[in-house]
């Protein structure tokens, strides 16, 4: 042993600037005995991969204890043999990511020429730690329906796990934002981290998934959502770590397509509605996968590729002004909605202003020129053609087309060499290239988008055995992912002076328009632009070093990951800028358009590409120590290091928010990065799992601790190079007393200078950020009690608590919000002279301030059964009861979700803002997995088939897959309060009682309303469930307080295998994706200031039904 503790820290010395730390491979553990019960040492235990025949060997110490390290995933044998006792062989049976799969051996006395083989194993019980989750082994991968072959949507089998949008997973699109990844135990979508063979596959600055590879090629995904071993960090969420198949000792592999068109989709139940003909789809996935040995039981390889091409076009709507309107004849909303609208030139608040006789705007009231220009423009800005809805019959009044393209093309090589018994090494490359773009819209004044995504990554990674109780593994990575966005200016006819046209001064940056909203449920015009250019690169490093020493495992590592953030972000704003008509001034939105009554407006800019670097490092230890042969304690402590985020040229300006000062990157003692390091990540983590003799060794109880750490991406908008004088950002928001003017355009906004200059105008309009000098990453506790019952060798269940407390979640926070008032309302100072900064940066608007402030906490009752395949029947199925609260739903929200905003109402109050998380549902029920019919060759029924009768009625599979779940939260707001204090995050109504719901429709989902069934500024007339706040106050409503419809979903596939001989076959499928053209409807309208729109759905969750087509030809 004392050779074997120097070879350990000469080890550690060499290896301690090496790959990386997470461990890819799975173990084998257990205890050798006699059949007396007593424990046998010195026993060579051998286990054999059976595709590969590569084996991996080791001994029993002196407590029987044998582990076996480092072992790729894959289908084992284990053999045990020792003098005097016959040789027994035990397997085979499935290894899973990060498994430590046990196998107890018990010996028979015998001639060790004797042997017994035991087949009936599986290792089903998690016996050996208390981590949370669960694998996605290849056959789920390959078999369940997966609409875009997108193996993220299947992350939603996983207890604990839910998406917003499935949309976003269920696509060929990559580089998805919001829902493209799930929302894991309580915490955000972007707290999860990604796996590739070990190496970081996300975007680091957004925190998409960076790269998903092609199903066929991954050997399984496993998804850790709590209390993992201290080897794993960087997480909040759940780790899913994913590994790339390897080549065996055959020639194998597959080719496959994948054809889907509209010819047997169903329409849109919004189609429908609209009497909107089905859109024209097509779409190929296609490619294969090849693997087979170099040298035999030496050298592998395997390779894949896959290839999509999507075309989509076809009819779209979009909701245009009816020609009443375009003069002011407004009436309908008086008479339809009694709603008014009111003078904006009569009163120092809407609700004190007059209002126009009949509802009736006169034209020459109707100085807005882009409502001028427009309508006079019908090649632009057509009159409807299409039967409208909604209680305003405005709703998808114009038919038009549009239409996308998309094409991706990815590959992976994987090599696999075992120069001696104590190495093996192993290589991986990966390449994509990604283009996604839109060419029409229904309106010439709507523009498009599209994302171009060049990304690879590759590992290396070295597995040394020093001896049968030291084993290391040391791993190299890079990746690189690249994210590019553009705006189309599809038919040409706004082109290079697109504001220009409209009536719009101030110049601009790129083609097009700038987004204008005409509010009241009517589409907007143009777009803002909010284009980037992401190069986000990554060096990885790190080694897992493991020693038996007795009943303990002993695993530590040292971790190194280096960040080289490349972007350029045109800001929230984007590079053609906004103007925003919010019914702050007449009452509604479109007359507010009309009359020229600006609410607020902003522009971003268009300049080179900044760079940021960091380095993220860990050192971990970890101690598994075998107790009692029947329990097993888990103890680990992980540090981590975040190191402060830098520009390489320093290129950053930080504001002290107290007092107003600006702090330069590396001047005048400041640091480079302008906020403090934070060195006290420490994340202890503890459990135990013990398996009571008395069931059999069937069932085994779990209780775990852990704690663990995250640093956010906090995507591009809110870093510190975004600030003048690199980056100039406007933004002005106007007094609600005093509207702006869109012939201003953006000609009062300077494109340089800094931000300590004199007002330039009446209105602030620098857009500034901040971060907190106190930043910090985020700390997450997980802890959990489980108890599994394994049924038979391939059944299990599992009753489990699950919680979680968050602290130091990061967070957007306006920082210079408006103060209230002195006196009367009428009598308050300009807004934005009310910002506690404007003395010393007068010319400041918002400040957008990142710190790590907002808590939050997860309970809930997680009901885990698994079928492994058997008799053949695989299944995994889940049901979460769960209720999580959250302070703020963070930088990117929840997509399909009416709940609460990025910023707080009020900035200064971060309690009020706790509620339901955007993405919390009470219920949430998934099931996954296949059924082989029992008919045919070698089958229960029809053994006996001849060939004919085998080919029609043998082979057949049904595959599936449900997820539903209860409503998510809706927040109910005011937009047209007159808070006075600029409020960045949506006024909330104020909620007085109860809303008595007494019937739900898609236009009406919380009852029928109209303007009457709203109280107005500060009214409780005794009966109204909601009302606006009044002026100068905030909503009282808190976050959460209504529920948007339930969702479901059923995937499912019929398949054949038709065989060609007894290893080559044509798997055919029909694969039906919502299956049951069930409509989940999206979340319904909450703006009491609209009730044209409150309560108002206008969208369905999912796709309607579609049906693809797949084949694949095995050999």
């Amino acid at each position: 042993m004392k050779r074997e503790i120097f070879v350990t820290a000469v080890l550690l010395l060499y290896t301690a600037g090496l790959a990386i730390g997470q461990t890819m491979t799975g173990a084998v553990t257990g205890t050798v005995k006699d059949q007396t019960g007593a424990v046998i040492p010195k026993v060579r235990v051998v286990a054999t991969n059976i595709t590969t025949n590569l084996t991996y060997t080791t001994v029993s110490n002196e407590a029987g204890v044998y582990n076996l390290l480092f072992l790729p995933i894959g289908s084992y044998n284990v053999t045990a043999e020792i003098q005097g006792f016959k040789r027994t062989t035990l397997g085979p049976f499935q290894l899973e990511i990060n498994q430590t799969a046990r196998v107890d051996i018990q010996l028979e006395v015998g001639d060790a020429t004797q042997s017994i083989e035991i087949r009936d194993i599986a290792p089903t019980l998690q016996t050996e730690s208390t981590q949370t989750g669960d694998a996605l082994s290849s056959t789920k991968l390959t078999t369940v329906p997966l609409n875009g072959r997108n193996f993220a949507s299947l992350t939603l089998l996983i207890p604990g796990a839910i998406s917003t949008n499935p949309n976003a997973m269920n696509t060929s699109g990559r580089f998805q934002g919001s829902g493209s990844r799930p929302q894991v135990n309580g915490n955000r979508e972007q707290t999860n981290n990604f796996l590739l063979d070990g190496v970081d596959v996300n975007d680091s600055i957004d925190n998409r998934i960076g790269y998903s590879p092609n199903v066929d090629a991954l050997e399984e995904v496993k998804v850790i959502t709590g209390n993992g071993s201290s080897e794993f960090g960087n997480v909040g969420g759940a780790i899913v770590a994913m590994s790339i198949k390897g080549g065996t000792n055959e020639v194998h592999g597959n080719v496959f397509e994948f054809l889907r068109d509209e010819s047997l989709d169903a329409n849109g139940f919004f189609a429908n509605r609209s009497q909107t003909q089905r859109r024209d789809f097509s779409r190929h996935i296609f490619g294969g996968t090849l693997g087979g040995p170099i040298v035999r039981n030496k050298a592998f390889f395997f390779m894949d590729y896959e290839g999509t091409k999507q075309n989509s076009s076809g009819p779209a709507t979009a909701s245009v002004a009816p020609e009443a309107w375009r003069t002011g004849d407004l009436s309908d909303f008086l008479i339809k909605q009694q709603q008014i609208v009111r003078d904006p030139l009569t009163g120092s608040d809407v609700g004190s202003r007059q209002p126009f006789p009949g509802n009736i705007i006169p034209q020459s009231r109707i100085t807005n020129p882009v409502a001028q220009y427009l309508f006079s423009q019908p090649d632009l800005y057509p009159l409807p053609n299409n039967p409208g809805t909604g209680t305003l019959g405005i709703s998808s009044n114009y038919r038009g087309t549009s239409a996308t393209t998309l094409s991706n093309h990815q590959a992976d090589v994987r090599l696999d060499y075992r120069p001696s018994d104590a190495d093996s090494l192993t290589g991986r490359w990966s390449i994509g290239r990604y283009e996604s773009v839109g060419s029409e819209q229904p309106l010439p004044t709507q523009m498009t988008s599209g994302t171009t995504g060049p990304t690879q990554s590759v590992v290396l990674t070295w597995t040394r055995t020093f001896s049968p109780r030291v084993v290391n593994e040391a791993r190299f990575g890079f990746s690189r992912i690249g994210i590019n966005d553009v705006v189309v200016d599809w038919s040409g006819k706004l082109g290079p002076d697109g504001n220009q046209k409209f009536g719009i001064p101030g110049g601009q940056f790129i083609p097009g328009l700038s987004a204008v909203s005409l509010g009241s449920g009517l589409t907007g015009l143009g777009t803002a632009a909010t284009i980037s250019n992401t190069m986000d690169n990554k060096f990885q490093y790190g080694n897992n070093l493991t020693i038996q020493y007795g009943a303990h495992l002993l695993k530590m590592g040292v971790q190194f990951i280096r960040y080289r953030q490349n972007r350029y972000y045109a800001g929230n704003n984007g590079a053609l800028g906004s103007f925003t008509f919010d019914g702050s001034y007449s009452g509604i939105a479109y007359g507010d358009f009309l009359l020229n009554a600006l609410a607020s407006k902003g522009r971003g800019g268009v300049s080179g590409m900044w760079g940021h670097r960091q380095w993220r490092d860990g050192v971990f230890f970890q101690d598994d120590w075998k107790v009692t042969s029947n329990l097993t304690l888990n103890l680990g402590l992980r540090w981590e290091y975040a190191q402060p985020i830098y520009e390489v040229a320093d290129r950053q300006v930080n504001i002290n928010v107290v007092t107003g000062e600006l702090l330069y990157a590396g001047k005048d003692g400041n640091s480079r990065a302008l906020y403090d390091p934070y060195y006290k990540q420490f994340e202890p983590r503890v459990g135990f799992a013990w398996t009571p003799g008395v069931f059999g060794k069937r069932l085994v109880f779990r209780m775990g601790y852990a704690m663990s750490s995250f640093m956010e991406g906090t995507g591009a908008n809110l870093r510190l190079t975004m600030n003048p004088p690199f980056f100039v950002e406007s933004n002005i928001t106007y007094d609600q007393r005093t509207p702006g003017d869109i012939r201003t355009g953006f000609s009062d906004v300077i494109p340089q200078g800094d931000m300590t200059g004199p007002r330039t105008g009446p209105n602030p309009f620098f857009q500034a950020r901040a971060w907190d000098p106190k930043l910090r990453p985020q700390f997450t506790q997980q802890y959990n009690a489980a108890i599994e019952y394994q049924f038979s060798n391939n059944t299990s269940l599992n009753m489990a608590y699950v919680g979680q407390l968050g602290t130091h979640l990061v967070v957007p926070h306006e920082a210079n919000q408006p103060l209230p008032g002195e006196g009367p309302f009428a009598t308050w100072a300009p807004i934005n002279d009310r910002r506690p900064l404007a003395a010393v940066l007068p010319n400041v608007g918002n400040i957008a301030l990142t710190e790590s402030s907002a808590r939050m906490s997860y309970n809930s009752l997680q009901v885990t059964g698994r079928r492994r395949l058997s008799s053949g029947l695989d299944f995994v199925s889940s049901y979460t009861l769960s209720k999580t609260m959250m302070e703020n739903l963070g930088y990117y929200g929840c997509g399909s979700v009416n709940s609460d905003r990025a910023y707080w109402q009020n900035a200064y109050d971060r309690r009020a803002n706790r509620g339901p998380a955007c993405f919390d549902a009470r219920h949430n029920f998934s099931l996954g997995g296949l059924y082989e019919l029992p008919v045919g060759r070698g089958k229960r029924f029809g053994s006996n088939f001849n060939r004919a009768a085998d080919l029609v009625l043998g082979g057949w599979s049904i595959n599936y897959f449900v997820t539903t779940h209860s409503g998510f939260p809706v927040t109910i707001e005011a937009s047209a309060a007159n808070t006075g204090q600029a409020v960045r995050g949506g006024v909330r109504a104020n909620r007085y009682r109860k809303m008595e719901i007494t019937s739900q429709t898609v236009d009406a989902f919380f009852g029928p309303v109209t303007a009457a069934n709203f109280c107005g500024p500060g009214i409780d007339d005794g009966q109204c469930a909601y009302g606006v706040p009044a002026p100068g106050m905030f909503g009282t409503a808190g976050i959460g307080t209504e529920r948007a419809p339930s969702f479901f979903n059923l995937d499912m596939s019929i398949g054949k295998r038709f065989s060609v001989t007894e290893r080559q076959y044509f798997d055919f499928r029909a694969e039906f994706f919502n299956a049951l053209n069930h409509v989940s409807f999206g979340p319904p309208g909450r703006d009491i200031s609209t009730p044209s729109s409150f309560g108002q759905i206008t969208g369905q969750v999912q796709a309607p039904r579609n049906i693809q087509f797949g084949l694949k030809y095995h050999f």
